[in-house]
């Protein structure tokens, strides 16, 4: 069976996604065993803070760049190599301004040890915009191979660098640690931008030849402009709701009668560690958005609308179909993937409360850059806005109450995914006509649960008996249920491609 291109994008897409997230999470072992629970809390906040300023700095531009380089090549090298000689003096005056003020801010944040952290994020905020830029460019030529490529450059370097600092500093204070955590960033990015300048060359002459002759610049440029403002708008919400989030979550455990150290401890742990680990399921709806993004923009670009809303209504049907497998497996191992990841008990229950995560998250990013590629840009983000709004306020009242530290945390996040995904589906069903068929829906939520259960009670029988038990029986047993839930998915995908 030949499979479409599609497929194979992202096949493509998810196999570098995979590696990359499977990498961050090898790292975030040693890391959290090293840090501790308030190390990575401190961690967080400094984090929080470094993707605010990197969101301010690059927001919307790489989609935007995308979205415009798939409907005219010339213009989308033109805006390419004005924003990037923009973003070299940005940067440049930014950093500066940053690494002479660096122990104010690290005061601001809350806490002195962030001092180095900060510092050792300067050099990625100077490089990391220009690579997401030049990516952006060489996504909407659907050059998605230099990019998976750039991403694993990219993450081994980070990886690499942590691992051989922490080895090396056996007694390194808290400080320092957090500071060697952030060097990372920096390392990989460079590596990763002079990676993509040199496979940029394969793709600069044909780029090239066709600006000449463009046809209305002046208007292309104000497009361009009022998209990137449109999804800087929404794509800076989210790292803003994580920078409150640091801000609020610490401070209203401790007024719930929790000391620093403790509050920072079910920050870290929550945020650091069961977020990570219910997020990468999501991996795979991120790559269906990375390649479908440009094929519907152009799509709707050239009138081709029934191509598109047939490429809308697989993305959104997928999504949800691995996104209900995907929650399914995390609430019924929960426990399994605290102990064998961080051998941590308390953290099943912080996994099995974010549970939703992979479907709510899946659907917020798909429904969202549907929603950009056929021009209803402020939709999303008054959808976001909505849910930051409810969720800070949630976070807020319910991390105050002594006991709800997890809950309320966990109640926070899901209300922020599940108030946009709820606001964009209305929008897509309004002003698109889009049908959806709960029917299905339903029948296939009942598949994969009867599915795993079956599959986790036979073999919580039948493998004892053949010989299995601890970690083998675990392993194994995971190994099971996530094959048939993924085999069920993909058999129903490739049906409906048919």
């Amino acid at each position: 069976m030949i499979l479409p291109p599609i497929f194979k994008q992202m096949a493509l897409r998810t196999s570098a996604m995979l590696i990359v997230k499977l990498l961050g999470l090898l790292l975030r072992i040693p890391l959290f065993r090293y840090l501790g629970p308030e190390g990575v809390g401190l961690y967080q906040i400094a984090y929080s803070f470094y993707g605010l300023v990197l969101t301010l700095l690059t927001g919307g531009m790489p989609m935007a760049l995308t979205l415009s380089t798939a409907k005219n090549a010339g213009n989308g090298w033109r805006i390419y190599r004005n924003m990037s000689v923009l973003y070299i003096g940005v940067c440049t005056l930014l950093c500066t301004g940053f690494f002479l003020f660096t122990n104010e801010v690290a005061l601001r944040l809350g806490n002195e040890k962030l001092e180095l952290a900060i510092r050792m994020f300067l050099p990625a905020l100077w490089l990391v915009p220009l690579l997401s830029l030049l990516r952006g460019y060489l996504q909407g030529l659907e050059a998605f191979g230099a990019i998976a490529a750039s991403e694993l450059v990219e993450q081994s370097v980070r990886v690499g660098t942590i691992l051989l600092l922490l080895s090396i500093g056996t007694s390194l204070s808290m400080s320092q640690a957090l500071g060697t955590a952030a060097l990372g960033a920096s390392t990989g990015a460079v590596c990763a931008l002079a990676f993509l300048l040199m496979m940029l060359l394969r793709y600069s002459q044909s780029s090239a030849s066709t600006v000449s002759g463009q046809a209305e610049p002046n208007h292309s440029l104000r497009l361009f402009a009022h998209t990137t403002l449109a999804l800087t708008a929404t794509r800076l919400i989210i790292p803003l709701s994580d920078f409150l989030e640091a801000s609020i979550v610490p401070m209203q455990l401790q007024a719930s009668g929790l000391s620093s150290g403790q509050a920072l401890a079910i920050f870290g742990e929550l945020t650091g560690m069961a977020m990570t680990i219910v997020y990468i399921p999501t991996l795979i709806t991120f790559s269906l958005t990375h390649t479908l993004s440009p094929k519907i923009a152009a799509d709707w670009q050239a009138r081709q609308f029934e191509r598109a809303f047939r490429r809308i209504g697989k993305a959104l049907n997928l999504t949800m179909l691995w996104g209900i497998s995907a929650s399914l497996f995390m609430f019924t191992f929960s426990e399994e993937l605290a102990h064998l990841l961080f051998d941590q008990a308390r953290l099943a229950t912080a996994i099995r409360l974010l549970s939703l995560c992979p479907l709510l998250a899946g659907l917020r990013e798909v429904t969202t850059n549907v929603l950009w590629a056929v021009g209803r840009k402020k939709e999303p983000m008054r959808g976001i806005l909505v849910g930051i709004v409810c969720s800070m306020t949630m976070l807020y009242v319910l991390t105050g109450i002594p006991g709800w530290g997890y809950t309320g945390i966990a109640a926070g996040v899901l209300l922020f995914e599940t108030i946009p995904v709820l606001w964009n589906l209305t929008v897509l069903r309004r002003d698109l006509q889009l049908s959806f068929s709960g029917r299905m829906l339903v029948m296939n939520a009942v598949i994969l649960l009867l599915l795993t259960g079956v599959v986790t009670l036979w073999g919580g029988r039948l493998l004892p008996a053949a010989g299995f038990s601890g970690l083998p029986l675990q392993l194994t047993l995971m190994l099971l249920t996530f094959a048939c839930s993924a085999g069920y998915v993909a058999l129903v995908a490739l049906t409906r491609q048919k």
